[in-house]
């Protein structure tokens, strides 16, 4: 009976260790090692080309990015003046210009 018992354990383990050997071949090795190489090859390449999109985007929202530009139709210097704006190069300067606009 107590033979009996452990070469059934034994069979057991060595049942257990051939999965594992069997998981380990060499082209389960190699495909492994090549999938940890490209993960984070592809990661960074997909974040370097989406960094720029969100960090345009969320300085757009967060910095007041004014320009100056001319208004076509005030083509007069006091109606420029009274807007708030300036005048100059005969041309209506307003400096408040948001390009989100």
């Amino acid at each position: 009976m107590l033979f009996s018992k452990s070469k059934t354990s034994l069979k057991t383990r060595q049942k257990n260790n051939n999965l594992g050997t069997v998981f380990w071949t060499q082209s389960n090795v190699v495909l492994l090692t090549g999938y940890l190489i490209t993960l984070p090859i592809c990661t960074l390449i997909t974040l370097s080309l989406l960094l720029p999109l969100f960090t345009a985007s969320l300085f757009a929202f967060i910095g007041n990015s004014y320009h100056s530009t001319s208004i076509p139709w005030i083509d007069d210097a006091s109606e420029c003046e009274n807007t708030g704006r300036n005048w100059s190069d005969r041309k209506c300067w307003d400096n408040e210009h948001n390009p989100m606009f």
